[in-house]
């Protein structure tokens, strides 16, 4: 039997359509147009496509969006320094930072934004709001995966979740959600000895370790909730980090690559936008 696909582009159109009457409803009561602004310094990471993509959802919507591409060679400190011109900025109310190749940067840029406009959750002082179980600004792509998740309609309590990976932004505050619902909740990683024998017995299973295919049919416990969050490009090709051939027939539900994960991601990006222009 085949798994139920999530479909990614389906929820995020939902979400899409509920902001774009929230951003009509700023301007209208308030006079404020969402602004976004999105920092890309390219490099292997930087992933250029998401940020055009984030920047036409932003149109669509009704936000403006400003995009900075910064080339490979800038460093920390000129990115900081762009940052605190923006946490000045009026017409700015979140703050985007693309990957950089060492997240150590990542963690060390985001404190350095405004909190107000902390649009990615990570700020030290919204990472206390979230740790009190606050989710209206929390890490967008952990909101994301719990959205996804939940659109499947499946108890949460009691069930056995495994997720492959460790970043700040996803897989931490995830484990946390996830906790808050009543779930057991594993984490590890492709150096996690024996990795397989964790998965196997995963009721959800959410890959993002950013390496390509790496969740086989082997690994998957039949009926499985299966969340792909990985997104590397091979080649001319976009893959994710589960084998889908090889997991959809034995998953219950799954979500694809492209068209899964990604489109909410940005969508939940642009809902913590709108929360943190609403409390203005």
């Amino acid at each position: 039997m085949s798994a139920k696909i999530i479909k990614g582009e389906q929820i995020a159109r939902e979400m899409r359509d509920n902001l774009k009457k929230e951003v009509a409803s700023l301007k209208e009561e308030k006079n404020i147009t969402p602004g976004l602004a999105v920092i890309v310094v390219k490099n292997p990471l930087s992933r250029v496509h998401v940020a055009r993509l984030k920047e036409r959802t932003c149109r669509q919507l009704g936000i403006k969006c400003q995009m900075h591409y910064l080339p490979g060679t800038t460093t920390v400190e000129e990115v900081i320094s762009l940052v605190k011109k923006l946490n000045f900025s009026e017409e700015i109310h979140g703050i985007n930072i693309h990957p950089f190749t060492d997240p150590s940067n990542q963690i060390r840029i985001s404190q350095v934004v405004d909190y107000n406009k902390d649009v990615e959750g990570l700020h030290f002082l919204n990472m206390g709001r979230f740790l009190s179980e606050d989710y209206e600004v929390a890490p967008f792509m952990a909101k994301c995966i719990m959205k996804m998740i939940e659109f499947t309609g499946e108890e949460l309590k009691g069930k056995k979740a495994v997720i492959i990976g460790r970043s700040r932004l996803l897989d931490i505050p995830l484990s946390l959600m996830l906790l808050n619902k009543n779930a057991t909740v594993t984490i590890c990683h492709p150096h996690t000895a024996d990795l397989s024998r964790l998965t196997k017995d995963a009721d959800i299973l959410v890959a993002a370790a950013g390496h390509p295919q790496l969740v086989k049919k082997d690994m998957v416990k039949e009926g499985a909730i299966v969340i792909d969050a990985g997104e590397n490009r091979v080649g001319t090709r976009l893959i994710g980090d589960v084998d889908y051939v090889e997991v959809e027939p034995i998953a219950g539900w799954i979500t694809p690559v492209p068209g899964g994960v990604g489109p909410v991601n940005i969508a939940m990006l642009l809902d913590n936008l709108v929360k943190a222009v609403k409390v203005l």
